[in-house]
């Protein structure tokens, strides 16, 4: 009995393990538009694109899928992150932020989203290591 016990529990393991692993989606890619005026998400998955397209102009919650912050200069102790405002489109197969003022030249900016983010992969699941929060994708972009 118990031998069959572990049998079950080792083909349950190697099923979540390369099903979880067989979904894993490219990375995204993020970085500001040929003129520095925009950000630029590409290689979103399939099925986050779609309802991307259905949802981002009927519901106001979207808007915050992306945050931008305007980062202080490493030799600079008195500034802190400026969440940097802005909006959200879909241009093709790509997620578009423009901001509400231009960027500033010179100046660092950290983006981070929760698109394409998954709570684990395999190696998390059957290693115990299961959080009970998304992991945020970040990018660090300087003018």
């Amino acid at each position: 009995m118990f031998k069959y016990k572990k049998f079950l529990l080792f083909g349950i393991s190697f099923c979540l393990f390369f099903s979880c692993n067989q979904t894993k989606s490219k990375p995204l890619l993020i970085a500001f538009s040929s003129d520095s005026s925009k950000i630029i998400i590409k290689d979103i998955d399939e099925a986050g694109l779609y309802r991307l397209k259905s949802n981002i102009n009927a519901d106001s919650s979207y808007q915050q899928l992306v945050t931008v912050l305007q980062t202080p200069q490493d030799d600079d102790s008195t500034s802190m992150e400026i969440e940097w405002k802005g909006k959200l489109n879909i241009e093709g197969n790509e997620l578009v932020f423009t901001p509400a003022f231009p960027f500033v030249k010179g100046k660092t900016y950290l983006i981070e989203t929760i698109i394409n983010s998954h709570f684990a992969n395999g190696e998390d699941i059957i290693s115990g290591k299961v959080g009970t929060h998304i992991k945020s994708q970040q990018q660090t972009l300087k003018r």
